[in-house]
């Protein structure tokens, strides 16, 4: 009797923490016909649990389905920077972040002014911490 209660125990606590893993993933696939505003929540959804790579895979959809939309775009660009940076890859946060303010450069007049302030401050501190690490 005693064996089979800690057998369902060790399953049932098994099952919990298989389901505790699958939740924490996130869908693989990502569901199509999602607004801008779904898409950035469900971004946001992921990267808030540590899920930086659904995230980004999210962001990515921006350009690829509205590519018209200019200040999601832009959103979305940044956004995917700062994903690097969280994740720990700053020279790939840099390169993003030197993107998009080339397109600043081009664009500016039509883009949003807000990812431009903070992608200014963010290169400052990825510059630093490169520059730390050589």
């Amino acid at each position: 009797m005693i064996h089979r209660t800690r057998v369902f125990l060790c399953a049932a606590a098994t099952a919990a923490v298989l389901s505790l893993f699958s939740c924490a993933s996130g869908p693989q696939q990502i569901p199509s016909g999602l607004s801008v505003a779904e898409i950035f929540q469900r971004a946001q959804d992921a990267s808030d649990q540590n899920n930086f790579t659904l995230a980004m895979r999210y962001y990515e959809l921006v350009p690829q389905s509205y590519p018209d939309d200019i200040v999601h775009v832009t959103w979305a660009s940044y956004e995917i920077a700062f994903l690097y940076h969280k994740m720990g890859k700053p020279r790939e946060a840099l390169d993003r972040i030197n993107a998009l303010l080339d397109q600043y450069t081009t664009n500016g007049d039509k883009l949003p002014p807000a990812p431009k302030v903070l992608a200014v401050k963010l290169k400052t501190r990825l510059e630093a911490t490169l520059k730390s690490a050589s």
